[in-house]
């Protein structure tokens, strides 16, 4: 490896690792000791990895920790815009650059998929949001994914709309229902659900700041 790709490579695995953890963690978490561990070996055993054996397997052992120490959604974009940002000049660097692009995605479907949606609504917000991601990579990544990789993630967002279409069509859909007078949460989960218990599911989902006066105009869900 010449020393000016080294250089490169590093230089851009640190701009990884720099949007990689920008998200808020425990200091003290097993699992954000995990992840700097696994951070750190990867940027200091870097001189000996070679791309055909096991950079893309350190580096995916990167995102890997940073999900479980509780990488966000944003994090994640953070990397992806990171990267379309770059310009490697090296196959190795731009072998990384993809594999970040993609590893980001992944990472994100795995967040996606613990989510618990409430309503069909927050689930089609989150459709608007993949999909155009999805797109911006096919359109301008994939000329310089090898073959497995691209394969790799359109069987990945085929999967991940999979999932959430079918998870959409299992939720109640959003209502918004409006009131003459200012009710209490308990007598408004009556009046909508019959079941009082249910309360702090419109506190939560109107935002309200005193529930014995909910606003007039309610967000509900229709089950």
């Amino acid at each position: 490896m010449k020393k000016t790709e080294r250089a490169e490579a590093i230089e851009i695995s640190l701009r990884i690792m720099k949007q990689l953890t920008a998200f808020r963690v425990s200091s003290f978490s097993t699992a954000a000791a995990a992840m700097r561990l696994t951070i750190g070996q990867y940027m200091s055993n870097f001189i000996e990895l070679r791309l055909d054996q096991t950079v893309g397997t350190e580096l995916f052992a990167c995102f890997e920790a940073a999900r479980n120490a509780g990488s966000t959604l944003e994090a994640m974009d953070g990397v992806r815009t990171a990267m379309f940002a770059e310009t490697p000049s090296f196959p190795l660097t731009v072998a990384i650059v993809n594999a970040a692009i993609i590893m980001s995605f992944a990472e994100q479907c795995q967040i996606i998929s613990r989510i618990q949606f409430k309503s069909r609504t927050e689930v089609d917000v989150m459709i608007d949001k993949m999909v155009p991601i999805i797109d911006n990579i096919k359109l301008n990544k994939t000329d310089s994914f090898v073959v497995r990789d691209y394969q790799n993630f359109v069987a990945v967002s085929a999967l991940l709309i999979q999932h959430l279409s079918a998870t959409e069509r299992q939720l109640p859909r959003v209502v918004w229902m409006s009131f003459p007078v200012n009710y209490p949460s308990l007598a408004l989960a009556n009046r909508i659900y019959a079941d009082p218990s249910r309360s702090e599911e419109l506190i939560a989902e109107n935002k309200t700041v005193h529930p014995a006066f909910m606003v007039r105009d309610i967000v509900a869900l229709s089950s």
